[in-house]
């Protein structure tokens, strides 16, 4: 059998890779990739500090990836503070940690932002706040409806960057805050590239030395109290647009949850579609073939979402306006049919596209880097590729049947749409086509 990998393909001595971009290889030459592929170093420093490492002798640059938890949109308590301090320091916010692209140390220890400086973030976050798309707009409706119940300081219904009302009222002090709660446990430095691992723990030490140790004591993936999915939607009616974005999810699985790889899988298996690719109707996936078709939406995907305590599973789409209702007639059964199986032929290449998606996640230094820290702070340590690609090789269908029916079968969801919805199906026929009548 023969496979497309677009990443470095590991070399027959141990712990050396080679560079090989979109190369056909044979199956062998990827088991040897997989099962030869270097391990991560990782140190713990004394305060708490997670120093990993993946370096490369061919490698002729150097990354660091810092990533912070306990302090992404989750935890605003005004609304856009966390996304204002990772703009000022170069880096981007999650809705649980914030990603930094350096150490950054000396920007942690002041967390000091000038008034003039703080009114040029703010400016800047509100420029990207009014040109996001849709789709982006749809999905922290989505969080917001999904967990509504959630409590101040605590809640996955923040709007990822703050609304364009609470940015406004973002001062220095509500940005220096965003840090208060930051401890050494928290923090997650990974370098990738060209470097040493002894040198990298020194810099780690000297940068985010003095932030205090401890914390919870939490083991990962646990909580205080998981955050309460709510059935419901959000409807935003424009009848003069001629399309309609929405995103629809059900409850998912958090990142340690036994449902997370089952829920991955499930991903693949219904796959993305764009008009704009050119496939038409000749991608993989039997939900997209349908709406392609059925010329029932210029972009559908969809996607898996996971927090510590909990998730989202569903889709987003783009369609025109007098096709909702037979968009969501396709879509519906597509996703309900999990729990009761599919065929051996989707199940077998959804199981390698998933490894696909796992491979060209590691294509580069920086994601490669950055998939490590989030491994760290989410599962509690860097998983080992060949350990990643012997648990998508055990799912069986009774997994994908197994998590379908916790997830989609007769259960509550959560949508949010924008523009053109009058033909877009309420909350009930939605929730009443969640299950299948079997007789």
């Amino acid at each position: 059998m023969m496979l497309q990998l677009s990443r470095r393909i590991a070399a027959h001595s141990a712990g050396r890779m080679a560079s090989m971009s979109a190369t056909t290889v044979s199956s062998d030459v990827m088991q040897s990739y997989v099962t030869e592929a270097p391990v991560a170093m990782v140190t713990k420093l004394d305060n708490g500090v997670t120093v990993a490492s993946l370096f490369s002798e061919n490698a002729t640059s150097s990354y660091t990836t810092t990533r912070l938890t306990n302090c992404g949109s989750r935890h605003d308590n005004i609304g856009g503070e966390a996304a204002i301090l990772a703009s000022a320091l170069g880096g981007s916010v999650g809705r649980e940690h914030i990603s930094l692209p350096s150490l950054h140390g000396a920007g942690l220890a002041g967390g000091d932002i000038s008034a003039h400086h703080l009114e040029s973030l703010k400016a800047a976050l509100l420029t990207k706040k009014e040109g996001a798309s849709y789709e982006s707009q749809m999905m922290d409706h989505l969080h917001s409806t999904a967990y509504q119940t959630s409590p101040k300081g605590n809640s996955l219904g923040n709007d990822l960057e703050g609304s364009g009302e609470s940015i406004g009222d973002v001062t220095a002090g509500d940005v220096a805050s965003v840090l208060a709660g930051v401890v050494g446990s928290d923090v997650v430095v990974v370098g990738t590239g060209s470097g040493e691992h002894e040198k990298l723990v020194e810099e780690a030490g000297i940068a985010y030395g003095q932030l205090a140790s401890g914390g919870s004591g939490k083991e990962v993936g646990s909580v205080a109290e998981k955050s309460a999915f709510l059935g419901s939607d959000v409807r935003i009616r424009y009848d003069s647009h001629a399309t309609a974005t929405i995103a629809f999810a059900f409850e998912g699985a958090s990142w340690t949850d036994p449902k997370a790889m089952p829920l991955a899988l499930m991903q693949t298996i219904l796959g993305s579609f764009t008009t704009s690719a050119g496939l038409g109707k000749n991608v993989a996936s039997a939900m997209c073939q349908e709406v392609a078709d059925h010329e029932l939406a210029s972009y559908i995907s969809a996607f898996n979402l996971s927090y510590s305590d909990t998730g989202l599973f569903g889709i987003v789409a783009t369609a025109p306006d007098n096709k909702l209702d037979d968009l969501l007639w396709y879509v519906m059964p597509n996703m309900v049919r999990l729990a009761h199986g599919i065929s051996d032929e989707e199940f077998a290449r959804a199981k390698l596209a998933l490894k696909m998606q796992i491979f060209s996640a590691y294509d580069g230094d920086i994601s490669t880097g950055e998939q490590i820290a989030t491994q760290i702070q989410t599962i509690g340590r860097a998983m080992p590729l060949a350990e990643m690609v012997a648990r998508v090789d055990a799912l069986t269908m009774a997994d994908v049947k197994s998590a379908a029916s916790e997830v989609i079968n007769d259960q509550d969801h959560a949508l949010a749409a924008i523009g053109g919805i009058h033909e877009l199906p309420d909350y009930t026929w939605i929730r009443r086509h969640s299950y299948m009548l079997r007789y």
